[in-house]
């Protein structure tokens, strides 16, 4: 019924890349929005809370760029997609520790 593929062929979805890279890039995601809101809620005004966000943002963007790196070429649009989101939310989601 389902097979495992391990090749790059056949439609989007069924290759091995391109979901690895969804469900990483959307996991780097949600454990920089944990790490980054909770230092907030716990810290609220204190300057560990915004090398707490900054340090997430830090490192949940050189796992991003790792991960871009490691697409096979030519690279998937719908995985550089899920990047570029992943991306753009860890940038801004650094924001509340600095604002408040």
């Amino acid at each position: 019924m389902f097979e495992r593929r391990e090749d790059e062929s056949g439609d989007a979805i069924d290759r091995p890349a391109i979901y690895r890279t969804l469900v990483f890039a959307f996991c780097v995601w949600s454990a920089h929005f944990l790490v980054s809101y909770g230092a907030v809620l716990i810290f609220p005004g204190k300057p560990i809370a915004q090398f707490l966000a900054v340090g997430a943002g830090i490192a949940g963007l050189a796992a991003l760029a790792w991960k871009g790196k490691q697409l096979p070429r030519p690279r998937p649009p719908v995985a550089l997609g899920a990047l570029g989101l992943a991306v753009a939310a860890v940038a801004f989601g650094t924001f509340p520790a600095f604002i408040g």
